[in-house]
């Protein structure tokens, strides 16, 4: 049997100074575990309230679509729950791949939330009986997390039990479920569920922070989206069932501490690194636990008092290149685009004053904690989202956004339309949360179309991506992305590979950005290796990407364009590349009077095919330069 090592260790939970680990934690915070037991209420609670407010939900009954959740909890009830297969679970372990496992475990899953919300909106009583079945099956599962994070199949085995991310969802969703349903749930099911709840996950996480030892502890000291995604579920779970108040406010106090992490996990100028489908998620878990934990604690704690926090929530605005396209660097598909429900709540927690996420589009919600969140009272409903007058007419974006500390450029057009072009240019280093080997990589976008650049992905996972395998993948390492090969060797992994901002030149009309490369290549012949942009906004937009590179002995050298589009040669040194809507010309130059030759590869790995382009000189020489100027038809 294959064994897959989860490379946590070396791909996110080294990569940003971590708060001191304070173990055994109860000991350690004994007198701050007293003060919030103060703060807290003699009673347990969720979001929201129980069925028995009828008011309120026949609040949500108006908000939400009620027809389609009905629709969707009438099918769960006339139809058979899905069978747990334990061989689906075990394909991950044995080959590698996700899919099977999680499509089973979700299908299971995802039949609850429609059946308690519909019950919640009716209330007639005919849905409670498949809703205590469905329970009873859920809590039965051999493994609550994912197969891809059982590694030897300790849950699986019943050895010992972990808490993951879709562990620390499920505890959630299990007590909003027991708390909106209240007494219609029978006494013995209720009971099985907690106990459950305690052996699966309450234990588990009371023990890592009791040895600050095993897989559970390593999402405390984590800085990326697993620090915020299991602290929201596991915490808003113990706050919304655990009796003991003392027992909650410990519970309360980790996730007070160890949370600041998850700000940690972020650059000093708001950017995520993981990319933008993970800064939605991550970012989205850390809302919930900061709303969990000022209702719980009636406003005495408020994880959004950090100065940073104002550049994180904005980071989703910044991030935009044009027309509401993104960039699609680290793991992130092509065409994610940042989430309105965290803008809005943002907008009216933090006054960002943002005129288009003033109000919230409930359209879309569908049954969840974050829908219980959003439509039951909360912080955001209270609060102004610090609109003036002026600010109500939306503005246009600021031609640049410069993450400085993450060494990413965002370059757009003075006047936006649908034919303009605007770009992202990446630094950084190859020790990013979910990195990719991509320092120099840029994306392309003319309209709303993404026609060179960063191609994203993976879509989803083979087991391998995350094992010292990882950059044997293409589409991860640097030979999938718009950089160079150096004399034949690719960018390498770690920190210590990584750019140097060379200089920067902006002004009204260009933007000309410098990166030094050097140090992104371990290859003992390369003396120097410089990358310049120069975005040009002129007319409906240019991009120059400049090469210049120094060898100490002739070798030699490969630079590449990579496209989801369709392109063609059109001679005399130019390429087209035709998305669905918009055209880009481009035209190569090099110093070398030997040419180059294209080397075409397609490349399709866990995501879209797409293309990439090598330019590789025809000589192997000393100093020399590769120029590629994209501009608009």
């Amino acid at each position: 049997m294959k064994k897959y090592i989860l490379l946590f260790s070396l791909l996110s939970f080294a990569l940003t100074a971590q708060v001191p680990k304070s173990i055994p934690f109860e000991e350690n915070n004994r007198q701050r575990i007293d003060e919030i037991t103060s703060y807290l209420d003699d009673e347990p609670a969720g979001f929201g309230y129980s069925y028995k407010n009828r008011t309120e939900w026949e609040k949500v009954r108006n908000k939400i679509d009620y027809k389609a959740v009905m629709e969707r909890a009438e099918e769960v009830l006339n139809t058979e729950m899905p069978p747990w297969d334990d061989d689906l679970y075990l394909e991950f372990s044995r080959n590698g791949v996700r899919p099977p496992g999680e499509k089973m475990l979700n299908a299971r899953k995802s039949r609850l939330a429609p059946l308690v919300w519909a019950e919640c909106m009716e209330n007639k009583g005919r849905f409670v009986p498949k809703i205590e079945s469905t329970l009873r099956e859920l809590i039965s599962h051999r493994s609550w997390i994912l197969p891809a994070h059982d590694t030897y199949l300790n849950v699986f085995y019943g050895k010992k039990h972990e808490v993951d991310l879709v562990a620390a969802a499920f505890v959630h969703e299990l007590v909003e479920t027991l708390y909106f349903l209240d007494d219609k749930i029978s006494e013995p099911v209720r009971q099985e569920v907690i106990d459950s709840m305690y052996v699966r996950a309450f234990d588990p996480v009371k023990d890592a922070l009791k040895t600050g030892k095993g897989y559970t502890f390593g999402w405390f000291n984590n800085t990326n989206n697993w620090n915020a995604v299991c602290l929201a579920g596991v915490t808003s779970a113990a706050v919304g069932i655990i009796k003991d108040k003392r027992e909650r406010a410990f519970f309360v106090a980790a996730a007070e501490y160890y949370s600041q992490n998850s700000v940690l996990g972020y650059t000093d100028d708001g950017y995520c690194t993981e990319g933008l489908g993970y800064f939605n998620y991550g970012f989205q878990h850390y809302i919930i636990l900061r709303e969990q934990l000022y209702q719980r604690t009636k406003g005495a704690i408020d994880l959004f008092k950090s100065e940073k926090m104002k550049k994180i929530a904005m980071y989703g605005i910044n991030f935009e290149i044009i027309n509401g396209t993104y960039p699609a660097f680290a793991d992130c598909r092509i065409g994610t685009t940042v989430s309105p429900l965290i803008l809005w709540y943002c907008n009216h927690n933090l006054g960002l004053g943002l005129a288009a996420y003033d109000r919230l589009d409930d359209n879309d919600l569908r049954p969840s904690v974050l829908t219980a969140m959003l439509l039951f009272p909360n912080t955001a409903q209270q609060t102004s989202s610090h609109i003036d007058g002026s600010a109500k007419v939306e503005g246009k974006q600021p031609v640049r956004m410069f993450f400085d500390k993450a060494g990413v450029l965002i370059c757009r057009p003075e006047k936006m339309s649908d034919h303009s072009m605007g770009v992202a240019l990446k630094g950084g280093n190859n020790a990013e949360h979910h990195n990719h080997n991509d320092v120099g990589s840029y994306s392309l976008i003319v309209g709303n179309e993404t026609l060179a650049g960063d191609p994203g992905g993976p879509y989803h996972y083979a087991g391998a991506m995350w094992t010292n395998k990882r950059y044997t993948f293409k589409s991860i390492s640097s030979f999938g992305h718009p950089v160079a090969v150096v004399d034949q060797t690719l960018q390498g992994a770690g920190k210590e590979y990584e750019a140097e901002i060379a200089g920067t030149d902006f002004t009204a009309l260009r933007d000309e950005y410098v990166l030094d490369l050097t140090k992104v290549y371990d290859c003992p012949n390369l003396k120097s290796y410089i990358r310049k942009f120069v975005y040009d906004r002129t007319g409906t937009g240019s991009l120059l990407i400049e090469d210049r590179f120094e060898l100490k002995n002739a070798g030699s050298f490969e630079s590449a364009i990579i496209t989801l589009a369709d392109w063609q040669e059109n001679g005399g040194k130019t390429l087209k590349l035709s998305g669905k809507q918009h055209t880009v010309n481009v035209k190569i130059e090099t110093s070398s009077p030997k040419g180059y030759t294209l080397i075409p590869e397609k490349i399709q790995e866990n995501g879209p095919e797409f293309s990439r382009i090598g330019i590789r000189l025809n000589e192997k020489i000393k100093t020399g330069y590769i120029r590629v100027f994209f501009k608009v038809e």
